[in-house]
């Protein structure tokens, strides 16, 4: 519990300008996103405790890069983009869909709503990986990930968010 109380500290301290730099921006480019530069976190599926992977699916955790995912604040919020370290594209639903059952999917990381996320009604160290647009959780069914109610406390619709590298020597 004090693992995930510490990543989400680190998070806000970024969000607020406490932690991780921005990219430098180029001539006539807009600046890229804020990301927790060498935070790489596992997420973890409640129900199963097997790890979201750069598939979309679940499977028994691992330390690679198709297990690694970063999370990108979006302004001071706590709406994220959720990065895929192995493909460099951000956890997204398809078109903007709000339907149950939707596969989520990979997507260039662009300014909408449909590829941002929050994390809500934590309890202990699992809480609910929410889409901005569709207000839907992320879920897990047969083994993939999709969007579905959040209604309840069911596991397949909680995560836990585990960090795998943190840029400060000797902490984990």
């Amino acid at each position: 519990m004090r693992r995930f109380a510490l990543v989400f500290a680190l998070v806000a301290a970024t969000m607020l300008g406490g932690g991780a730099a921005t990219a430098a921006p180029q001539r006539d480019e807009t600046p890229a996103p804020i990301d927790l530069v060498g935070l790489d976190f596992q997420i973890i599926n409640a129900g199963s405790r097997w790890c979201l992977t750069s598939g979309l699916t679940e499977l028994p955790c691992a330390r690679t890069d198709p297990y690694r995912w970063r999370f990108r604040p979006v302004g001071a919020s706590g709406v994220f983009e959720i990065l895929s370290v192995k493909t460099n594209r951000c956890l997204s639903m398809p078109g903007g869909s709000s339907a149950d059952g939707e596969r989520a999917a990979l997507a260039p990381c662009e300014a909408r709503p449909a590829r941002r996320w929050g994390l809500r009604d934590s309890l202990g160290e699992t809480a609910k990986v929410v889409n901005s647009l569709s207000g839907k959780c992320l879920a897990i069914e047969s083994g993939v990930a999709v969007q579905g109610s959040c209604a309840g406390t069911h596991g397949s619709r909680r995560w836990t968010v585990r960090v795998l590298s943190v840029p400060i020597p000797g902490v984990f």
